[in-house]
């Protein structure tokens, strides 16, 4: 790559949660004063699958709703467009997460073969990928306070991608509209509740009403032995002597 860059790019992928809570950074305050941070009632938070060229030509994010390998195949549909723009081969840095591994995204990186090259880093290296560093810098900058509204929470992340810097930068905003209207999964249109109707799979058992007795013990057990069950008497629970 160093011999021909005009033909080869590196690129350092890897991929981070932003919540909408603020990101705890360093703060100035009084001495002696605790400091408040505001929060939101119920934390969200969005996934961003990036990654950057080693020489500083350009980056490709994408920011998701979800780390899955479907997140991750939108993630490798921008670097279509990127190839196609630059027509250069890609050696693409992986770690050894789900979203990588699994047997769709195995599919979909061996379509991508004849372009696309991955090389693996070894299983707890994150200080080998360049792209992990950045992150710190997109979650201080940008998540340092509230957002009004998702939208605007969303907005905030793909400026603060911009601001990373890069020659060009390929920045696609994923998030789904069912995300930002405050829903956590695809809404299926039905009504809250259990349908009417709607039957088990398996028959439920049918509700007995059990006695509220102390477990049984080896007194009670003895006692059963001596008297027989047909004399057998509740105190023999509590008798020291089991009669």
């Amino acid at each position: 790559m160093a011999n021909d860059p005009e033909r080869y790019e590196l690129h350092y992928q890897d991929e981070t949660h932003v919540e909408t809570n603020p990101y705890l950074a360093k703060q100035w305050h009084r001495i002696g004063t605790q400091q408040r941070i505001a929060s939101v009632g119920v934390n969200r938070r969005v996934t961003v699958f990036g990654s950057k060229e080693s020489r500083g030509r350009g980056r490709v994010e994408v920011v998701c709703g979800g780390q899955d390998s479907a997140c991750f195949a939108r993630y490798l549909t921008a670097l279509d467009h990127w190839h196609a723009m630059k027509g250069r081969d890609i050696f693409l840095v992986l770690d050894h997460a789900s979203c990588h591994t699994s047997a769709v995204s195995e599919r979909a990186l061996a379509a991508r073969a004849a372009w696309l090259h991955v090389i693996w880093l070894a299983k707890y290296s994150p200080h080998l990928n360049e792209k992990e560093r950045e992150w710190r810098y997109l979650k201080r900058d940008v998540r340092g306070h509230l957002a009004r509204d998702l939208r605007t929470f969303v907005d905030e992340i793909v400026d603060g991608l911009d601001r990373l810097g890069g020659d060009e930068r390929l920045i696609i905003d994923a998030v789904p509209q069912w995300f930002l209207d405050g829903h956590r999964k695809v809404p299926t249109g039905r009504k809250a509740g259990r349908p009417v109707g709607a039957k088990d799979r398996r028959p439920r058992k049918p509700y007995t009403k059990r006695a509220n007795l102390p477990a049984p013990t080896m007194t009670a057990l003895y006692a059963l032995e001596v008297n027989g069950s047909d004399h057998f008497s509740p105190h023999a629970l509590f008798s020291p002597y089991g009669r």
